[in-house]
This record gives structure tokens, sequence and C-alpha cells, in this order.
């Protein structure tokens, strides 16, 4: 699937939730830092995005079999906790990925670059947090500062966002 078709499926929430892989979180994560003027506004498509469609996978799990559910619902939906959503790996992971990314390179080459940000195990997060801070409960709901070493800070690195 191209990056454009990846991103306006995720975007329209029709990705199937089989496709909503560790690494299809970083791709797009990858695609809205690349493509957007600002880190901030890469994160802030991130957070949202990530809501958006896991509030649409509730919604069609909840659901009556072969139905959808209406626009509203799945809006009601995102104002909600979304089940799944963990803001400081989100955030964590946008930074990273911001961080890591060279002029001009293709996906394929920084996912060869960057194996430990495509490790399910997140590895390359647990080098900056300890389990007990990376999965405590507020590290769930608020950002939380890694306790180990210090995340980097993309909007200081050379390659403009």
């Amino acid at each position: 699937m191209t990056d454009d078709t990846f991103l306006t499926r995720f975007e329209q929430c029709s990705l199937n939730r089989a496709d909503w892989t560790h690494e299809a979180h970083v791709r797009m994560a990858w695609l809205y830092v690349a493509r957007s003027e600002t880190y901030r506004a890469a994160r802030m498509k991130v957070r949202s995005g990530i809501k958006k469609l896991n509030a649409a996978f509730i919604a069609q799990q909840n659901a009556p079999c072969g139905a959808t559910r209406p626009a509203e619902e799945v809006a009601a939906a995102e104002e909600k906790p979304a089940t799944g959503f963990h803001e400081t790996i989100t955030t964590a992971f946008v930074r990273l990925v911001a961080s890591r990314m060279k002029p001009g390179e293709k996906f394929s080459g920084f996912r060869k670059r960057n194996p430990d940000l495509f490790d399910r195990k997140l590895t390359a997060l647990l080098a900056h947090y300890s389990p007990e801070a990376l999965f405590s409960e507020q590290a769930k709901t608020q950002f939380v500062e890694p306790d180990r070493e210090p995340l980097p800070k993309p909007w200081l690195a050379a390659v403009a966002v």
C-alpha cells in the first residue's frame, strides 16, 4: 500500500483492525512528521488520529453484526478515553521518529536504520523509561518525562519538521 493510500485509510478510519500493527503506528507517525510543518502539528495529528481510529474500532466492535455505527456515535466515542491509547508512548515515539529522520529518506530506509523503533517490546522507549514509569497509570493519560535517559528534542534537530 502506498504512503498516500495508507494515510488516507488511516484518516478515514478504513484500515482493517489487523492492519493496525505496531509498524503501522510508526509508519503513520513518520508520515505525519515528514509531511507536517512543525513537530507540534505532527504530534497533534498522530494523537488525534489514533484516538479517532481507536474510537472507530470500538464503535465497529459494539455494532450489531454487519451494521456500522452512525457518525455521531463514532464522534461521541472519540470524546471518551480511547481504549488502547497511551499518551506517553505516543508522544515519546513521535519525538524519537522526528529526531531520527533524515532529509529525503524513504520509510524503508528509516525502518532499516531504526530496528529498535519497530520492536514491539518497545526497546527504544525502555532506553529512556523504566517499565514502572512507562506503564504507570499517569503515563497512560498524560505525558511523563523519562526517568532514565532524556528524550531528544526534535524541534532542535537538523531536519526541519
